[in-house]
């Protein structure tokens, strides 16, 4: 009994702390939807950050570390014996870019097991644990608060403000001048508070002038009575403020994974009324709806999908092109950090152009790849003190190829010249003591095992799993949707893929095979709250 009262009384000290926060998020709104934002004032605003941009770092740099004595950055500054003075005059004298990939070669970097808390900090003799929590900003502001949906990590928890959806409207701006998005009737297919795709939209959205004609929401879950009905209030107040302050949204409208054709069918009398339609939702949902779309039979000829939340893979991007549709991609750090959208000139499928203005990309000096050909994880940066937290050289879990190019495109003219492609997880899985990272596996999965079987992306998936002996070992997750399957042929097929390349990965394939470490399993793969179908599932 005193358990369950103590359960409870945090419980409600966990949602006071919140409530904190959302006291004036109704004014909040109406300010923000006040103040609209065109292409070419967004454009000229970014271009101003670009210049003051090593300024800006160097200022939340002073303010947010320097002089914070709880700053998790401060102990990695002085291991590498770095002191304000020393990071204004490599600012001044090689540029922020290039300051940042030193201070990586010193040790002034998180990753992504370290951000989360999930191993120890270790430089050398020296070591520290940090927290997520450690990079939230300090004090009390105005804010909503979002949980990231946890599809590969624990779920991480922030506070968005209207600041910082202010600034990432700018580029969300004059991505839609860039790809003739305005007059198009614009759906969001995406989870209500907690999570932050939906609402961090609708209030976007509303401040470039746009309204949703239709929200499909999904609930988000939650173990706690108080802390959904909460959450479903806010969204609905804010919902509420939107239609009233700004110009407008429909919904939420709350709609299963089961349910795609109601999707399909309002697309398909939005485009029959004559207006084509724009769909922001995650990469996997979008293909979903092309795929319900061709089995009902329906053309998406003049839709254009947002994918969201994990990579727009060549597979994906051919399952929806093949319905008339076309997609772009956008390209987001969990917790409300907007990296980038996608270039209206593209050279690659998942091209998009990194907000510089907002934060700064690298790639880490060092490579994690411990079998096969040397990867970089990329490390985010925040520039504006608005940022949901403080980010200074943190690995994202995410590599990629970093081009900066001139495109044409208005993103690019604004000056946003750095792009991202190919951007993937090297999240690892483990057996027999031997790592096996996942840069391979959309390929597999998406590519050579629905050429062999049948379906398509989102039908098979790795699922990290423990037996009763506590020995680690891979499910092979298939939809039972793809029909009948050889489940020998289909494994040897597995092997086989997972073992080309360097030698490391044929020796670990041999392994695997001879200790039987992989298993087909016909069930559904693992989706996120979101409908994110990542190529690795590894339950918390």
């Amino acid at each position: 009994m005193r358990r369950a009262g103590a359960a409870i009384r945090r419980q409600v000290s966990s949602l006071r702390r919140t409530l904190s926060r959302t006291i004036g998020l109704v004014p909040g709104v109406r300010a923000f939807l006040g103040e609209r934002i065109s292409a070419q004032r967004a454009e000229a605003e970014i271009r101003t950050a670009l210049e003051r941009r090593d300024a800006h770092f160097l200022q939340v740099v002073r303010t947010g570390v320097f002089e914070a004595p709880r700053s998790p950055y401060r102990a990695l500054f002085r291991w590498a014996g770095c002191e304000f003075g020393d990071l204004e005059a490599g600012v001044h004298r090689d540029g922020l870019d290039r300051t940042l990939e030193r201070l990586a070669a010193a040790g002034v970097y998180f990753t992504a097991d370290e951000f989360k808390g999930k191993k120890p900090v270790v430089r050398g003799v020296h070591a520290t644990r940090v927290a997520p929590d450690d990079f939230l900003p300090q004090g009390s502001r105005s804010a909503f608060d979002i949980v990231s949906s946890g599809t590969m990590n624990r779920p991480v928890r922030s506070y968005i403000t209207f600041a910082w959806l202010a600034q990432r409207a700018l580029s969300m701006a004059v991505a839609f001048a860039a790809h003739d998005l305005h007059d198009r009737a614009h759906a969001i297919f995406d989870g209500i508070l907690p999570a932050g795709g939906g609402v961090n939209n609708v209030l976007i959205y509303g401040r470039i002038g746009v309204p949703v004609a239709r929200w499909f929401a999904r609930h988000e879950a939650s173990d706690v009575w108080l802390k959904r009905r909460y959450y479903v209030l806010m969204t609905r107040a804010i919902v509420a403020a939107c239609n009233r302050y700004g110009p407008g949204v429909s919904g939420p409208d709350f709609t299963k994974i089961s349910e795609l054709q109601t999707i399909v069918r309002w697309i398909e009398s939005t485009l029959q009324s004559g207006r084509r339609c724009c769909l922001a939702t995650a990469a996997s949902n979008a293909a979903r709806i092309a795929r319900a779309a061709a089995g009902m039979g329906v053309s998406l000829a003049g839709t254009k999908f947002i994918a969201t939340g994990e990579p727009l893979t060549d597979a994906k991007r051919d399952v929806i092109e093949r319905v008339g549709a076309t997609a772009l991609s956008r390209y987001a750090y969990g917790g409300g950090v907007n990296i980038g959208l996608g270039c209206a000139d593209p050279l690659e499928t998942d091209d998009v152009h990194v907000n510089e203005y907002l934060l700064a990309l690298i790639a880490h000096p060092e490579p994690v790849s411990q079998t096969g050909a040397p990867i970089h994880p990329l490390l985010c940066t925040t520039l504006h003190p608005s940022a949901p937290r403080l980010l200074i050289n943190v690995e994202s879990g995410d590599y990629g190829v970093l081009v900066r190019r001139q495109c044409g495109c208005a993103l690019g003219r604004a000056g946003l010249t750095l792009h991202v492609h190919h951007i993937r997880s090297y999240e690892k899985f483990t057996s027999e003591g031997m790592n096996y990272y996942q840069w391979d596996l959309y390929h597999l999965l998406e590519h050579v095992l629905p050429s062999a079987f049948g379906g398509g992306p989102g039908d098979y998936q790795f699922v990290e799993v423990e037996d009763p002996d506590g020995q680690t070992r891979l499910d092979l997750r298939v939809a039972p949707s793809v029909g009948p399957v050889d489940e020998p042929r289909l494994l040897d097929l597995v092997h086989k893929e997972l073992g080309r390349g360097s030698g490391g990965h044929r020796f670990m394939g041999g392994v695997w095979k001879r200790a039987g470490t992989i298993r087909v399993r016909r069930e559904p793969p693992y989706s996120s709250p979101r409908g994110k179908t990542l190529p690795l599932h590894i339950p918390h």
